[in-house]
């Protein structure tokens, strides 16, 4: 039997996220029937250590030659669209023309691509990241597309109208962000399907048995939080939390962010205008979170948009208990007190349900570890079924 030729297109393969869902997917494959591509359009490329080597990988970038034959000419033009600390008077003048000359440029990317990957021909392209969707239904050449939306937030700068027209069908990582997306781009509802994404339950179990330099008081009581340091991640609730509980005299607790991004220098700054050095530990983006989740007493997610929580359902595969705030991610897969606990999204509504988990000697015996081994690897199947399905 022929097998099925399919791509994956993704912005890069930092460590995040997105890309720890598309590396499961990858790795669940059946490569008896799908010749599988991904093409990566900027190199940062953390996590290609991770990529199963059945996957043809294509990198392309706009500063150096790798998968191409040729270099990307343009990169200087690129550069000419980066803001810049003081400008001059001149650059702020030229900063109005900033439009047409990232639709130029962008343009001549995608020409790039489309030039490198000319004598490629797909079954199926899977646009994997919102970032690159122009750029995925311009420059490779497919019988089908496909779309995955995995934002939490319904905003403007994740929909790209060009590939909903074109995909046949756009996959929401939860049923709850289907519904919303619905409603947000109606003209495109009947394509919008729901798909969770797959959780590498081995990987994760054996990856969280490795050892960190980072030591864990046991006198203490031990929230670990994981996510990329941003707004919508809401690293800035855990802090706030973590405060009001110190407050109320507990004081034998440790929090641990693990993570980073462009709200670390504010989170720093509110840990410092807390008091809250002794109780709070950033530790950084780490390529390998789940000692740290093995390690905790509690697993909390103080998200303000979630569209699906791969984090939470990791720290129930490890066995922890969970907090996660009502994202519409979080309130799909923590569907009732045997699988976690779900609180409003501020800080002092994550400090009481805290608080009292503390407080509950048994808030650890909800979770069956071998229950949740099972479940996850049926939705797996279930999760690859519905995808194969549509390739």
């Amino acid at each position: 039997m022929k097998k099925k030729k399919v791509i994956f297109v993704i912005k890069a393969l930092w460590i995040g996220g997105i890309e720890t869902a598309l590396i499961n997917l990858l790795n669940q494959f059946d490569y008896e029937k799908f010749d599988v591509s991904l093409l990566i359009v900027h190199d940062v490329l953390e996590l290609l250590n991770r990529i199963p080597a059945n996957c043809q990988v294509l990198i392309a970038d706009r500063e150096r030659k790798y998968t191409f034959q040729t270099e990307y000419k343009y990169a200087s033009i690129y550069h000419l669209t980066e803001e810049v600390q003081n400008p001059s008077v001149l650059h702020k003048l030229f900063m109005w023309t900033i439009p047409v000359v990232k639709w130029i440029e962008n343009r001549l990317y995608i020409h790039y691509l489309r030039q490198g990957m000319r004598s490629e021909h797909f079954d199926t392209c899977v646009i994997y990241s919102d970032a690159v969707a122009e750029m995925a239904v311009r420059a490779v050449e497919a019988d089908r597309y496909i779309m995955y939306y995995h934002h939490g937030a319904m905003r403007h700068m994740y929909h790209d109208k060009i590939a909903y027209k074109k995909c046949e069908k756009i996959v929401a990582v939860s049923q709850n962000i289907a519904n919303e997306l619905k409603r947000f781009v109606p003209d495109a509802a009947e394509k919008i399907v729901a798909i969770h994404n797959l959780i590498d339950v081995n990987g994760v179990q054996e990856k969280a048995t490795c050892q960190i330099e980072d030591e864990f008081d046991r006198n203490k009581f031990h929230i670990v939080s994981v996510g990329r340091v941003a707004s919508e991640k809401g690293m800035d609730i855990a802090v706030q939390a973590c405060a009001k509980l110190v407050e109320e005299g507990l004081k034998d607790i440790c929090w641990w962010i693990v993570g980073d991004g462009p709200a670390m220098d504010d989170i720093k700054r509110v840990v410092a205008e807390l008091h809250m050095e002794p109780y709070m530990r950033l530790v950084g983006m780490k390529v390998n979170p789940y000692p740290y989740i093995r390690q905790a007493d509690l697993y909390v997610q103080p998200s303000r948009v979630e569209a699906f929580g791969l984090t939470i359902t990791e720290a129930m595969i490890l066995g922890k208990p969970v907090v996660a705030t009502k994202t519409q991610g979080a309130r799909e897969i923590l569907t009732n007190q045997s699988q976690g606990w779900l609180c409003e999204i501020n800080p002092t509504a994550l400090a009481q349900k805290i608080k009292q988990l503390i407080f509950d000697t048994k808030y650890a015996e909800h979770l069956e570890k071998k229950q949740m081994e099972r479940i996850y690897m049926d939705n797996n199947r279930e999760a690859m079924k519905r995808l194969e399905a549509l390739l």
